[in-house]
């Protein structure tokens, strides 16, 4: 994986709050998983690095994503 890459991927988890991420499988695309306290968001983003607006579109996926998660895990524990 490309330098430039790696610093995409830390820049999309530090904009998006994620507390870590892992690289799960790489190819033309990588599958990344980013962690979220106890939740797990992943997304699949370019082998390439993206341009700034690319970047920003991504991380915003991610936050939305893992409020999602955040709040559907929150239901799911007031309901047993």
């Amino acid at each position: 994986m490309k330098p430039a890459v790696i610093r995409e991927i830390k820049q999309i988890a530090n904009e998006a709050g994620a507390d870590s991420w892992e690289l799960v499988r790489e190819n033309k695309h990588l599958v990344i998983d980013f962690r979220f306290g106890n939740r797990v968001v992943r997304q699949v983003l370019s082998a390439t690095p993206s341009g700034m607006s690319g970047r920003r579109n991504a991380a915003a996926w991610l936050k939305r994503q893992a409020a999602e998660v955040m709040a559907t895990g929150e239901k799911h524990q007031k309901t047993q």
